[in-house]
């Protein structure tokens, strides 16, 4: 991860840069939503984190996915690249039914 590059960007989110390089460092491959990742790097503003990581998706260092969730389950049914790629309405393989998708049903996931 090119620290230097992101600071100089986000220079009020030093801190939090060097602690989100440590998180996503771990050497474990974890998925973060973007609440999660402000929970564990306590950003000042979380604009400027969700700059970073996208900066991050755009280098290759990070993987975005958005995540359909089941309404009725909670769990994730299918991940998707973009949210272009989101169909209207999805199969949730928990419940045997199609499914309407919302917003609410939505999640944007990083990926180490």
């Amino acid at each position: 991860m090119n620290l230097d590059s992101l600071i100089a960007k986000y220079p009020s989110e030093r801190r939090a840069i060097a602690r989100l390089a440590e998180v996503l460092s771990s050497g474990e491959h974890k998925e973060y939503t973007l609440n999660r990742l402000s929970d564990l790097v306590h950003p000042n503003n979380v604009e400027s984190l969700a700059g970073a990581l996208g900066e991050l998706v755009r280098s290759g260092e990070l993987k975005l996915i958005v995540r359909v969730i089941s309404p009725s389950t909670h769990g994730g049914i299918r991940d998707f690249h973009s949210l272009d790629e989101v169909p209207e309405v999805v199969r949730d393989w928990r419940s045997d039914t199609d499914i309407e998708v919302k917003p609410q049903d939505l999640r944007v996931m990083y990926i180490t």
